[in-house]
């Protein structure tokens, strides 16, 4: 039964790796509803056979987002999209917790490959085809497999390499640690100067950030959803009617009540990967890979609201933070039974002393 049972598992993550990889490549043209076609057996059955999933509370405020907005959409004359958007997002969050439910280390880092050979290649031929492209020189970007009939900026065309480039931080990472690995001191100094190199990088990109119109029409954005709750101010934006920060357009359309809880589950992801950064069951290669995917996309959606507009660019990272949330956790709640075990067995003790 036992070995009937991870012969299946092993069947369907194999498939579903292989989809992953194929959806990195085809996501700029892929329905949705393909998509779901594909994802929602996947969770269903790994679902089953693990018998238990870990409660996440970070999918109970993305499900109460969507419920929100598929309410409001009902009302405002969008209600066509109901069906698709309500279910993708949580679609794809669950797609990557389930995925690697079981074995989460070994499985995440084959997961991340899957969407990286397909991103990566979907970037090549992204940038082949722009060479070409006489609108090339007004800064857009040609998009494969959609018949030259939509183009990305600058930007978005770089989103498809995030991945590739955190395989290669990992690798740096886990060579750095290999090669110290004998020097107790630098040993346990390479958690804070790790933390430092990333606190000055941001620091970095937050000084050039501040000085693009992208930051004016996040200031923008922000007053906005402060003094107007209830959203519809696109109109009152001076940077092409967006916040330029895919969180905030949310919140442009939809007002107070969806920005908020996503805003909420936006910061458990945070907290997640900070987890993730604490927890030393996890190597170091899984640990940058993870990480550094998750820095990369969620800067691009801070800066660019393009994955307000087109979703499955966010799709793939809500994948990411699906994983994280599994990794994060690995290994800490055996630690924590075992630690209850031992307080219920000395109080034992004690009540026979």
């Amino acid at each position: 039964m036992v070995k009937n049972k991870n012969t299946i598992i092993n069947i369907i993550f194999v498939t579903a790796c292989m989809f992953l990889a194929f959806y990195g490549l085809y996501y700029n043209s892929l329905a949705n509803i393909w998509v779901m076609v594909v994802t929602i057996p996947v969770i269903g059955v790994l679902s089953l056979c693990a018998g238990r999933l870990r409660f996440d509370i970070n999918l109970l405020f993305l499900m109460e987002t969507f419920f929100v907005k598929a309410m409001l959409d009902q009302h405002t004359g969008r209600e066509a999209i109901v069906p698709t958007t309500i279910a993708m997002p949580m679609l794809m969050y669950l797609f990557g917790k389930v995925l690697v439910a079981e074995k989460p280390i070994k499985k995440s880092v084959i997961v991340m490959g899957c969407i990286t050979a397909g991103t990566t290649v979907l970037g090549l031929l992204d940038w082949h085809l722009t060479k070409r492209s006489p609108i090339y020189p007004m800064g857009y970007y040609s998009v494969a497999f959609t018949g030259d009939t939509f183009y990305t900026n600058r930007i978005t065309f770089y989103f498809n390499f995030i991945f590739i480039g955190a395989f290669a931080i990992a690798g740096v990472f886990f060579l750095i640690y290999k090669m110290t690995s004998g020097n107790e001191k630098i040993s346990n100094a390479r958690p804070y100067i790790g933390t430092g190199l990333l606190v000055i990088l941001l620091l970095g990109l937050l000084y050039k950030y501040v000085k693009t119109e992208r930051f004016l029409a996040f200031k923008e954005g922000v007053h906005l959803i402060i003094t107007k709750h209830w959203g519809n101010f696109g109109l009152d934006l001076t940077y092409n009617n967006s916040t330029s920060n895919m969180w905030l357009d949310y919140g442009r359309d939809y007002g107070i009540l969806v920005f908020v809880t996503l805003f909420i589950f936006f910061i458990l992801t945070i907290k997640d990967a900070i987890m993730l950064a604490a927890n030393k069951h996890v190597g170091i290669f899984c640990k940058a890979l993870l990480l550094s995917a998750f820095v990369g996309v969620n800067l691009y959606y801070f800066v660019e609201a393009f994955a307000y507009q087109f979703a499955y660019l966010w799709y793939i990272g809500l994948v990411v933070c699906g994983v994280i949330s599994e990794v994060s956790h690995y290994g800490t709640e055996k630690v924590k039974t075992e630690e209850k075990t031992l307080s219920s067995y000395i109080d034992l003790m004690g009540d026979y002393q």
